[in-house]
């Protein structure tokens, strides 16, 4: 079996960044997406269906019941801004 070869100090790049103009070998631009296309999977096994999603306006075009699975409700005193 190969084994990948080491990636280096990844929290050195990461305090060059914080400090500088580099740009890590994984940003949070490509993490992100990552991330998105991942929660859209379980929105989809939530769903039970095949979905169809609109990321300009952050919603399902082909079940609007999906939808729901998007957000969270929180109780009141607790807020997220974004």
């Amino acid at each position: 079996d190969k084994v990948i070869e080491p990636m280096g100090d990844f929290q050195q790049e990461w305090v060059d960044a914080c400090k500088t103009d580099l740009k890590t070998s994984c940003d949070l631009d490509y993490a992100g997406s990552k991330m998105e296309m991942m929660m859209l999977g379980l929105v989809a096994y939530r769903a039970e269906k095949e979905i169809e999603y609109y990321a300009v306006k952050g919603e399902v075009t082909n079940d609007a019941n999906a939808n729901q699975f998007l957000k969270r409700t929180y109780r009141d005193g607790w807020v997220i801004n974004g």
